[in-house]
């Protein structure tokens, strides 16, 4: 199993205090989000995602940098392809380049991105994720029904080859399809409004739904990673036993990785307690 944490950083401080806490803690993964402004709208201080994991890049060494998940309700695929190798650079190769459909109000408001229909996100995820997948190798035109581009020159290009994994954000049956075809790695939450059981059991009914689109596609489910995003809602951070009951949930359904908000400071003493005797215990994997 790897462990990821993820930060929703309102200062430099802050994003230095989690970069700090998963490095001490062995965690796998750093990670952070891509909202113009925190989801679902309400009034809290975020900084840009992008810019946080350049930051990180310049000041971690060991740690993979997760973009959880790049937004396209107002980004381009070239322009995610540009900040992509940026970050890929500075980290040394670190970067896991996540993207996903987007779903908040907010985000379609600050961008002034009419909203768009559930059939059109997936199709408008479908056709980003191929978009940028060309990029990254090399392509230097697209065309398609939401994106296209021409002239594309992307130096230096990626530090990994043929580019960063690509981490598909999906909990629809349609976007679990996209996620079938084209990701390194799935992403799924569960899905909103949930407790702890009912995510592991939506999760568990995603993770069929995605192989039986792999078997559709001709690939090997087990080429494909599968990660879980546990929101805070699940409070893993409640106690060493939550935190167990989370994870021995997330392996039982077949998840390889596990990603959980950073603690806030009352919950630090659970924290620790999780990262000195539980997390070492499961760690490793493909």
């Amino acid at each position: 199993m790897r462990f990821g944490l993820m930060s929703t950083a309102s200062s430099w401080a802050d994003a230095c205090r989690d970069a700090d806490l998963a490095g001490r803690f062995a965690f796998d993964s750093l990670c952070t989000g891509d909202h113009l402004r925190h989801p679902p709208g309400d009034v809290f201080p975020t900084l840009d995602g992008w810019s946080v994991l350049a930051g990180w890049a310049a000041t971690t060494d060991r740690l993979r940098l997760g973009m959880m998940v790049s937004n396209i309700i107002y980004r381009h695929p070239v322009v995610v392809a540009r900040q992509a190798v940026a970050v890929d650079e500075i980290s040394g190769g670190r970067l896991d380049l996540g993207v996903g459909a987007g779903a908040y109000e907010a985000d379609h408001a600050m961008a002034g991105t009419p909203a768009w229909s559930r059939a059109e996100r997936v199709a408008r995820l479908a056709e980003f994720v191929e978009a940028l997948d060309l990029v990254l190798r090399g392509a230097e035109a697209y065309e398609g029904c939401y994106y296209r581009f021409s002239d594309a020159v992307v130096l230096p290009g990626p530090r990994q080859q043929p580019r960063p994994p690509v981490v598909v954000a999906a909990v629809s049956p349609r976007a679990l399809r996209v996620a079938a075809r084209c990701a390194d790695v799935w992403s799924t939450f569960g899905g909103f409004g949930l407790d702890g059981h009912e995510v592991l059991a939506r999760a568990a009914v995603q993770a069929a739904t995605l192989e039986d689109h792999c078997a559709e596609a001709g690939r090997d489910p087990a080429t494909l990673r599968r990660s879980l995003l546990a929101l805070p809602q699940l409070a893993p951070w409640r106690s060493v036993g939550d935190f167990q009951r989370l994870l021995d949930g997330a392996l039982r359904i077949g998840f390889d990785e596990l990603v959980v908000f950073s603690p806030r400071q009352h919950e630090l003493a659970v924290f620790e307690d999780v990262c000195t005797d539980v997390i070492p215990t499961h760690q490793g994997g493909r």
